[in-house]
């Protein structure tokens, strides 16, 4: 139940790997750009694909302030998503929202990666605390109800 604070960008990107492990139904992720030192490790896109393929009721929910750096990227949580669609879904937050400071990582019922300010260094980390995590879940639902889907990070299969 208690907060661990986070000063370095390494302690902070092993906490995102730390707290996806723990994860067995959802994952969702308020995030500026999907920040690849955080969503874009081998072992984060690992931990994704093998969660959404064992627990076929697992889903995870990507909401992003800034969508015009990723089109740019070869982020592979977007390759991921593009393959495991109906698991994976991306929103662009609302206006309202695009300047939300806060940027978060929700894992369950329990877990969360919290940076409070963009550009700052510290973060914070809780791994067992519902009310916490119950607050940042009813913030990403209320986001999430009143975004768009972005259809030109999607790739069409053919």
């Amino acid at each position: 139940m208690s907060e661990i604070i986070l000063s370095e960008l390494k302690e902070q990107a092993d906490a995102v790997i730390k707290l996806a492990e723990t994860a067995r139904q959802r994952i969702w992720i308020l995030s500026h750009a999907l920040e690849p030192e955080f969503y874009d490790q081998t072992e984060f896109i690992s931990i994704c694909k093998n969660l959404v393929i064992s627990h076929s009721q697992c889903h995870i929910r990507l909401l992003i302030q800034n969508n015009e750096n990723l089109r740019k990227m070869d982020h592979r949580l977007l390759s991921l998503m593009n393959r495991l669609p109906s698991s994976i879904e991306l929103k662009v937050c609302h206006q309202e929202y695009r300047h939300h400071p806060e940027t978060f990582m929700l894992t369950d019922d329990k877990g969360l990666f919290l940076k409070r300010t963009p550009g700052r260094s510290k973060a914070f980390l809780y791994m067992d605390n519902r009310l916490v995590n119950e607050e940042y879940s009813r913030l990403f639902q209320s986001i999430w109800d009143q975004s768009d889907h972005d259809i030109t990070l999607r790739q069409l299969s053919l």
